[in-house]
């Protein structure tokens, strides 16, 4: 049996480093590559530090707005980080669209941070899969890097009225995974 864990455990990393979504690692932590265990959990987190509630986020449309902004706006923030050359973001973004329609007059919003992506790429991505919510470009990793350096893709993150991160899950999330996880934070 633990001959067939690790067995599995190096073919999970081997796919991971195989896939092209590894390019969002500092290849300097890929010598330090975080245990499957923790690469896949979904963590519950202190709050945002200041810097991230007041980092500035331009939306692929021009329109400039902080953390703080949104959070004092609503009951819950999710933060989607995708590419739009990674299958699993690619997988749930209608997901994120269904959600976010059956939620946006419920004091919930949804912003994606597109990572590691162009400009072009990501207004084309957008347009044809019809994406209503805010999204903004992190072509330089300035949010991901005030996030404490997203390093899977996708990565979602979930924030409270009160700028504290109260979930965040790494990979793919379902439909009723994160309807759930919704619900669940919820006051």
């Amino acid at each position: 049996m633990v001959a067939a864990g690790g067995f599995l455990i190096g073919i999970i990393l081997f796919a991971q480093l195989a896939n092209p979504v590894h390019k969002i690692f500092d290849p300097l932590q890929v010598e330090k590559f975080v245990s499957i265990k923790q690469l896949f959990s979904t963590k519950t987190l202190e709050g945002v530090p200041a810097k991230i509630s007041d980092l500035t986020i331009t939306t692929i449309e021009g329109k400039q707005f902080t953390l703080r902004e949104l959070t004092g706006q609503n009951q819950l923030v999710v933060v989607n980080f995708w590419a739009s050359w990674c299958s699993p973001c690619i997988e749930e973004m209608p997901h994120f669209e269904k959600i976010h329609r059956d939620y946006q007059n419920k004091n919930v919003t949804f912003l994606g941070i597109a990572t590691k992506d162009s400009l072009s790429a990501v207004r084309k991505f957008i347009a044809q899969r019809e994406i209503t919510y805010k999204i903004a470009l992190d072509d330089q990793d300035k949010i991901a890097t005030a996030f404490g350096g997203v390093r899977f893709l996708p990565t979602t993150i979930f924030i409270d009225k009160q700028n504290n991160v109260v979930k965040i899950h790494r990979g793919y999330l379902s439909q009723r995974e994160l309807d759930k996880n919704i619900k669940d934070l919820l006051p």
